[in-house]
């Protein structure tokens, strides 16, 4: 049997006992650091509280063995990686997780790509994640969205899973979605846990921002896709953008409705019309509409924007996005879709509008000097 060895300091309390069962596992605390003389196990863990220590650890050990593969595991999200593993020494490969309680299989697939990289451990999966607010009197709609997707699903994008993320909805709106969730689970045949819908509900109303992080913090995909709720956009232009991200060129997909959305008043075409003039020079190279409520972003760029978006952004997430991705260079795609504008919209044109202009003045001022090579890693 394979040996792992796993330097921790406890503090993350992760159950590795349970979660990696088919090696023998050594481990130690990482003030005993000085007792190890010789690394025979062909994989170390590294799990300890401070980024600086991990990397200390790490370079000790490959001071024994160079050739040491480590895997060091974090308990946040630093788009800074690339500059941790220059500070780190030795041949070995090196690989770096978050710890998620929702992913704890995360640390066993790792640690097999690690031993083994011959057999691939995962397989390249999608995420359609789909906020909802009081979606009650309209979940009709909703529903055959929903029909539609798994239509797509069944026949193109069989490694996908849907998700609702509910932002705090007053109304019945989270036990709708739990009967949709009861007929999918007794309908679904598969011995293992995966299921085609899941959902994820906040506790308090964010006007759309929090979905966003929530879906990128709990949500383990190589595509991501966030896309409205109403069944305003085509489940072709949704596989469009899912066959663009996955040839991997580009790192965020944005639909686009203004010139071809219906049922759309003359005051939400000329505020839209606004929106871009004064947004333009905040989007990447190509992008000139950041609101429309479909785009997709691949894991590279989830895992890099989230350190930097905000749950207080509202409505404006969409473009605290885009910005961060010009910021950080992201090759980005603007999409011309197909959209209705559906009735029992909860944006308020005028007062949300407002909201828009002051999140362009703070995201100028918060999110100015967002640069790759200043982050601290200590």
């Amino acid at each position: 049997m394979e040996k792992i060895l796993i330097i921790t300091d406890f503090k993350k309390a992760i159950p590795y006992e349970s979660i990696i069962t088919f090696y023998e596992l050594n481990i130690i605390n990482s003030n005993s650091i000085d007792s190890i003389t010789e690394i025979t196990e062909p994989v170390v863990i590294i799990d300890v509280e401070k980024v600086s220590d991990g990397i200390e650890i790490t370079n000790r050990l490959r001071n024994i063995n160079p050739s040491s593969n480590v895997l060091l595991i974090n308990n946040f999200l630093s788009p800074a990686e690339h500059l941790i593993l220059t500070k780190i020494k030795g041949y070995g490969k090196t690989k770096i997780l978050r710890w998620r309680r929702t992913y704890p299989d995360e640390i066993l697939i790792n640690v097999q790509d690690l031993l083994h990289p011959e057999f691939p451990s995962k397989i390249s999966d999608i995420a359609i994640i789909i906020p909802v607010y009081n979606e009650e009197s309209r979940f009709e709609k909703v529903y055959n969205f929903i029909q539609k997707l798994k239509f797509l699903l069944d026949e193109s994008f069989t490694n996908a899973t849907i998700y609702f993320v509910n932002d705090g909805s007053k109304d019945n709106t989270q036990k709708l979605i739990d009967k949709l969730l009861e007929v999918e689970h007794e309908e679904t045949t598969t011995i293992s846990n995966y299921f085609q819908l899941n959902t994820y509900e906040l506790e308090q109303n964010t006007r759309k921002a929090g979905t966003y992080l929530e879906g990128l913090r709990s949500i383990n995909a190589s595509v991501m896709i966030f896309v409205d709720a109403d069944d305003s956009f085509e489940i072709g232009d949704i596989a469009k953008m899912i066959n663009i991200l996955n040839i991997g060129y580009y790192d965020i997909v944005v639909g686009t409705k203004d010139f071809s959305a219906t049922n759309r008043s003359i005051l939400r075409r000329l505020i839209s019309f606004f929106k871009r003039l004064l947004t333009k020079p905040l989007l990447p190279k190509g992008i000139y509409d950041s609101q429309t409520g479909l785009k997709g972003i691949n894991a590279n760029c989830s895992k890099m924007l989230l350190p930097y978006l905000h749950d207080n952004t509202g409505l404006a997430i969409d473009l605290e996005m885009m910005y961060i991705a010009k910021k950080l260079n992201f090759r980005a795609l603007q999409l011309p879709v197909k959209c209705i504008d559906q009735e029992g919209s909860h944006v308020n044109i005028v007062k949300d509008s407002i909201a828009f202009l002051k999140i362009i003045l703070k995201l100028l001022t918060v999110n100015k000097n967002i640069s790759l090579d200043k982050n601290d890693i200590n």
